[in-house]
C-alpha cells in the first residue's frame, strides 16, 4: 500500500504567558511625561543657550539647534512609539466591544487608527527634520501631527455618542468633553496657521542679527507672533489632555502573549506514524 501524498501536517503546542494587567492605563501618562517633559527640558536648554526668546516660542523652535535638538528628537521618537501603542490599543478596544458588528463603528474606528498612525509618524518627522535644515519636510510633519491628531479626536469623540455599542465603560460621559477638546484643537490650529502667516508678513526685526527664533519685543508683529505661538501650545496640550481620557478604557484591557511552536510533518512520516499506531492497537 503506497503512502499518501507528501502533504504537511501541522502540530502546534501553545503556551499562554501572564497578561499585563491594568498597566496599560498608564500609557497616556507616559506619553504626557515624554512630550511635556521633553519640551520643558528643550525649552530650558534653548533659553539658556540663547537660541529662543523666553516668552512663548514655537514648540519646534525649542528643538531647532544643538544640543537641545538631540534631546528633542529623542523624546519625540519615544513619544511617537507610545502614541502608536495607544492608538492601536484603542482600536482593538473598540473592535472587542463592537460585537454587533456595526459597519459605521468599524469604518470610524479604522479611519481613526489610520489618522492616529499619520499623526504619530508626523511627530517622528518633526523631531527628525529641524526647521532650519529641511523646512518643507518639518512643516509637512507638523501638518501630519496636528491635522491627523485633530481628525483623530473628532473620530473618537463621535464613537462616544453611539448608542448601539457598549464599550465596556461609559464613554458617553467623555463624549461631550472629547468633542469640546476636538473643536478647541481645530480652532487653535486655524488660529495658529493664520496668525503665524500674518506675523511673518508683519515681521520687521529691530536688529539686523535677529532671527525668526529670537523675536524681540521691539520687533514689528511681535504681539501677533505671541498669539500664534500661544495657540500652538494650547493645541499640543489639548491633544495630550484628550489622550489622557483613554486611561480608564486602557485599564480594562488585558493583553496576553501567546507562544506557539509548530512542527511540520511530511505526509510520508505521518503515514508511518499512523501504521505504527495501528500495530500497537
Amino acid at each position: 500500500m503506497a503512502p499518501p501524498p507528501h502533504l504537511p501536517v501541522q502540530c502546534s503546542k501553545t503556551k499562554t504567558l501572564q497578561g499585563f494587567g491594568s498597566l496599560l492605563g498608564y500609557l497616556p501618562f507616559l506619553l504626557t511625561l515624554l512630550i511635556g517633559g521633553g519640551i520643558v527640558i528643550c525649552y530650558c536648554m534653548a533659553v539658556a543657550y540663547g537660541h529662543v526668546e523666553a516668552a512663548f516660542p514655537y514648540i519646534s523652535d525649542t528643538g531647532t539647534f544643538p544640543p537641545e535638538s538631540c534631546v528633542f528628537t529623542l523624546f519625540l521618537n519615544c513619544a511617537a512609539v507610545v502614541a502608536l501603542a495607544i492608538f492601536t490599543l484603542k482600536y482593538l478596544h473598540v473592535v472587542q466591544y463592537n460585537r454587533q458588528c456595526s459597519p459605521a463603528v468599524t469604518r470610524i474606528n479604522t479611519a481613526a487608527l489610520i489618522t492616529g498612525y499619520i499623526a504619530a509618524f508626523g511627530i517622528m518627522v518633526v523631531g527628525a527634520f529641524q526647521e532650519t535644515n529641511v523646512l518643507a519636510v518639518h512643516v509637512a510633519g507638523a501638518m501630519m501631527a496636528f491635522i491627523g491628531g485633530t481628525v483623530y479626536m473628532f473620530l473618537i469623540a463621535s464613537l462616544g455618542f453611539r448608542q448601539d455599542v457598549n464599550f465596556g465603560v461609559d464613554e458617553r460621559q467623555y463624549a461631550k468633553a472629547r468633542l469640546a477638546m476636538a473643536i478647541l484643537s481645530a480652532v487653535s490650529f486655524i488660529i495658529t496657521i493664520g496668525v503665524s502667516a500674518w506675523s511673518l508678513a508683519l515681521w520687521e526685526p529691530a536688529e539686523e542679527d535677529s532671527t525668526y527664533q529670537m523675536w524681540s519685543s521691539d520687533d514689528k508683529g511681535y504681539n501677533v507672533h505671541l498669539v500664534a505661538t500661544a495657540f500652538e501650545w494650547v493645541m499640543a496640550l489639548d491633544l495630550l489632555a484628550f489622550l489622557m481620557t483613554f486611561s480608564q478604557e486602557l485599564h480594562i484591557i488585558q493583553l496576553q502573549v501567546v507562544l506557539s511552536r509548530i512542527a511540520v510533518i511530511s505526509g510520508e512520516e505521518n503515514y508511518k506514524r499512523s501504521l505504527l499506531r495501528q500495530m500497537i492497537l
